[in-house]
């Protein structure tokens, strides 16, 4: 994976996710606290994947994908990876950061797309959060999973002590939210997610052995103004007392974010 070269034609959105991907991936000097957030993130996700040599080649869709940074290094470590988002020109970017591995870059809804392959892992990572309607999403993603197969699916943790949003649940009628369907960043996020209300939706979906998790604390998203620790302490420390937070009994309380996997039985 090689580092974006700007352009001064892209579109603002582009303009957008290229600082994103600067301070999130080339430079932490930028903001560190947003350095460190987002490698821990990617350290859990590749872990989830597993090693290839060790673990055997997946066949992975890294759905509403960005900057591709997820689905490159899947595809660099031997995975068999395709990488779908919304929005032509951020594929366009993803595509053009790539050095190697097996990976195909699709524009498209996930929604409305339909594979003629099968995938063993889903990512759908910082995405349902922007849906009006979830349950199409997970049913769609389960359409596409080989038997056995999982889906992985992250989103901002109703429970977080920062959290000022209401639950999915409560918003009533979702309908009233269609017009902001898939704005991106913070500013499109409309309700949260309780671990409950995301776990019913995959089970009338069909999945079993659904499991959450909660990750993310203070200490590694820099939160609650411990950001001003991320020049002080390195990496390792910090995930050492995010550990200790995440098993406390306040850890849905302290966690930032909220993961679901799921199985295709």
């Amino acid at each position: 994976m090689k580092p974006p070269v700007f352009n001064a034609n892209w579109s603002e959105e582009t303009k957008a996710l290229y600082r994103h991907d600067i301070q999130e991936i080339w430079d932490a000097s930028i903001n560190r606290h947003i350095w460190n957030q987002y490698h821990n993130q990617l350290q859990l996700y590749l872990e989830l994947a597993g090693v290839p040599k060790l673990t055997g080649q997946k066949k992975i869709l890294d759905v509403g994908c960005a900057q591709g940074t997820l689905a490159l290094l899947l595809a660099e470590r031997g995975h068999d990876v395709v990488a779908l988002d919304l929005r032509p020109h951020f594929i366009e970017y993803a595509r053009s950061r790539y050095t190697h591995g097996r990976i195909r870059f699709v524009a498209g809804n996930a929604l409305e797309c339909e594979f003629d392959e099968r995938f063993d892992l889903v990512f759908a990572n910082q995405i349902v959060e922007h849906l009006v309607y979830p349950d199409r999403l997970i049913r769609g993603l389960k359409r596409v999973l080989n038997a056995g197969g999982k889906v992985v699916m992250t989103t901002p943790n109703w429970y977080y002590i920062r959290n000022n949003l209401p639950s999915f649940g409560d918003i009533g009628d979702p309908s009233q939210f269609e017009h902001l369907q898939f704005t991106a960043d913070g500013d499109g996020h409309f309700f949260a997610y309780k671990p409950g209300e995301l776990e019913q939706i995959f089970l009338v979906a069909g999945f079993e052995s659904i499991r959450n998790y909660f990750f993310e604390s203070p200490f590694v998203s820099g939160h609650l103004k411990l950001r001003y620790l991320h020049r002080l302490v390195p990496l390792s420390l910090l995930r050492s007392l995010d550990r200790l937070a995440l098993a406390s009994p306040m850890a849905r309380y302290l966690a930032h974010q909220l993961m679901i996997v799921a199985k295709h039985p």
